[in-house]
């Protein structure tokens, strides 16, 4: 059982093909996010000091727990429960947790 204090959605991609008439392969035709699914975030890493160039930047990995289900996507769209994006993601690691019949997502 988690605790809900946000939301993921998996990047879903349309798969392009090849087309017809040259034989040569047609590029993704479109990119949508899927459906919210309840997740339990926490922040593994959180650094806002980082500069390059004079610009700053964020630093942030984060530890998403999930029920059980297959992950469908390479990419997700983390946001808290107010709706606000917390950001757009790869997925690093996705494991299995059995004894919980829960997936721990690192991204």
């Amino acid at each position: 059982m988690i605790i809900q204090n946000g939301t993921i959605e998996f990047k879903t991609k349309t798969a392009g093909g090849i087309d017809p008439e040259t034989g040569y392969p047609v590029k993704q035709s479109s990119m949508a996010w899927g459906e919210p699914v309840p997740c339990q975030f926490k922040a593994k890493k959180f650094n806002q000091l980082g500069i390059i160039k004079g610009e700053h930047f964020t630093v942030a990995s984060y530890e998403i727990l999930i029920e059980e289900q297959p992950v469908p996507s390479e990419q997700l769209r983390l946001k808290d429960l107010s709706g606000k994006e917390i950001g757009t993601f790869s997925i690093i690691q996705a494991e299995p947790l059995e004894a919980v019949c829960e997936v721990r997502i690192l991204v």
